[in-house]
C-alpha cells in the first residue's frame, strides 16, 4: 500500500471546487426527483420520505435535547436518544439559534451543502488512490470518483436529516490528511467524527494505524492521536453515566435496536436467507450490498493508502459483524465506497472515456432508484 507524500498530489482548484458542487447538487436534485415520482406512486409525499426513522431522533434532539425529546414509543426517551451523538443535533441547534429555519428544513440544506464538501474530498483522494496506482488523475477521473462516491446506492440518506454526509465529509478528508501525512489536521477532523457517529472507532484505529506506519517518530502524531480520541470517549461515558439501568450505551443499543457485536453470524443468517427465501427485494438489494462491499474491499488491496483501506477494512467489519437491523447495512456501508476508487483507475486506463462516463452513469442512476425504492416503497427502516 504505498502512499504519495503531501507533495506528491495536487491540491484542488477552483475548478475541482466548481465540478464537486455540480456533482454533489446535481446528483442529489436527481436522487430527490427520482424519490419524489416514486414517492408519488406510492401515495407518499417527499418531505415525509425524507424525515423518516432516525430523522426523528435528530430534529428531536436539535430541538428539545436528550431528556425532553419527544419520541414515540414506551420508557424513557433519554433511554433511546443518547444512542444518537450530539455532534449533528447540536449543529442544527445552533444553526437553527442563528437563522430561525425549521430544525428539518436546516438539516437537508446543511447536508447539501456537506455533500459538495464530500465530492470535493472523494476528488481529492482520488487524486491520491490514481498517483499511487500510477495513473494520471485526470478532471474526468476526480468528476467521476466524485459522482460514485456521492451517488451509491442509500446515498439519498445525503439530503436527510441523518449523520452521513456529515460523517463522509469529515472521514474522507481526514484520510487526505492522514495520506499526506498532516497530523493536526488529521487529529482536528477525527476529533470532530468523534462527535457524530460511534464508527468514528473506525477512523480512530485507521490513525493509530498511520500513525504507527509513518509517524511514529513525531511528537505530533501521537499528540494529535491521544487528542482525538477525546471526545467518542467523552460521550460514551456520560451516556453510560445516564444509561446504567440498562446496562450503559451498549445495552441500550441491544434493547431497543438488537444491535451488537456477534462475530457476524447474524449478517451470514441474514444472507443465506435472503439467497433462498427472500420474498421481498429491499432484502435482496441490501444482501446485494452486503455481499459487494467485501469484495470491493479485497480487490482495493495494495492498490489504495493505507489509511484508507483499513478505514474501509474496519468499518466493513464494525457493520457486518454486528446483529441488529440488517436492511440499514447500505447506509452504514456508505462511508466505505471509497473502496471502489481503485477500480475506477483501472476503469479509465482500459476502457474507453465515454464507456466510463455511461458505467457512471448508470452507477448513479441505480443508487438514486435504490435510494427511493428503499425509503418509499420498501417497508422497514433504512
Amino acid at each position: 500500500m504505498e502512499e504519495t507524500k503531501s507533495t506528491g498530489a495536487p491540491p484542488l482548484h477552483r475548478r475541482d471546487w466548481a465540478g464537486a458542487t455540480a456533482v454533489g447538487l446535481g446528483g442529489s436534485a436527481l436522487r430527490l426527483g427520482v424519490l419524489a415520482g416514486i414517492g408519488a406512486a406510492n401515495d407518499e409525499r417527499l418531505g415525509d420520505l425524507l424525515n423518516k426513522w432516525d430523522a426523528e431522533y435528530y430534529t428531536q434532539i436539535a430541538a428539545h435535547g436528550y431528556f425532553d425529546a419527544q419520541i414515540a414509543g414506551g420508557g424513557p426517551a433519554y433511554e433511546k436518544t443518547l444512542a444518537f451523538f450530539p455532534g449533528f443535533p447540536f449543529l442544527l441547534r445552533a444553526g437553527h439559534a442563528l437563522t430561525g429555519v425549521h430544525y428539518s428544513t436546516l438539516a437537508v440544506v446543511l447536508n447539501l451543502a456537506l455533500t459538495v464538501v464530500l465530492a470535493a474530498g472523494a476528488m481529492a483522494l482520488a487524486n491520491r488512490v490514481a498517483l499511487s496506482c500510477g495513473a494520471a488523475p485526470g478532471y474526468g477521473y476526480r468528476l467521476a470518483a466524485a459522482a460514485v462516491v456521492t451517488g451509491a446506492p442509500m446515498a439519498i440518506v445525503f439530503a436527510m436529516p441523518y449523520t452521513e454526509a456529515l460523517f463522509g465529509a469529515l472521514a474522507i478528508w481526514a484520510l487526505v490528511a492522514l495520506w499526506d501525512r498532516r497530523w493536526p489536521a488529521a487529529a482536528a477532523l477525527v476529533f470532530c467524527l468523534g462527535l457524530v457517529r460511534l464508527t468514528a472507532v473506525d477512523m480512530l484505529a485507521a490513525f493509530a494505524l498511520a500513525v504507527l506506519f509513518y509517524g511514529r517518530r513525531q511528537w505530533s502524531a501521537w499528540a494529535g492521536l491521544a487528542v482525538s480520541v477525546v471526545p467518542l470517549v467523552t460521550y460514551l461515558a456520560w451516556a453510560n453515566s445516564h444509561l446504567t439501568a440498562v446496562g450503559g450505551y451498549f445495552g441500550t443499543q441491544r434493547k431497543h435496536w438488537n444491535s451488537g457485536l456477534d462475530g457476524g453470524l447474524a449478517s451470514l443468517r441474514w444472507v443465506a436467507t435472503s439467497l433462498t427465501s427472500a420474498e421481498n427485494a429491499g432484502f435482496l438489494l441490501t444482501t446485494a450490498v452486503m455481499l459487494a462491499a467485501p469484495l470491493c474491499l479485497v480487490l482495493a488491496w495494495r492498490r489504495m493508502g493505507l489509511a484508507p483501506w483499513w478505514f474501509s477494512a474496519a468499518l466493513m467489519v464494525n457493520v457486518l459483524a454486528s446483529d441488529g437491523i440488517m436492511h440499514s447495512r447500505p447506509r452504514l456501508l456508505l462511508p466505505a465506497v471509497i473502496v471502489v476508487l481503485p477500480l475506477l483507475v483501472s476503469g479509465f486506463r482500459r476502457l474507453p472515456g465515454w464507456v466510463m462516463g455511461l458505467l457512471v452513469a448508470l452507477w448513479v442512476l441505480f443508487g438514486a432508484w435504490f435510494s427511493a425504492y428503499m425509503l418509499a416503497v420498501f417497508e422497514w427502516a433504512i
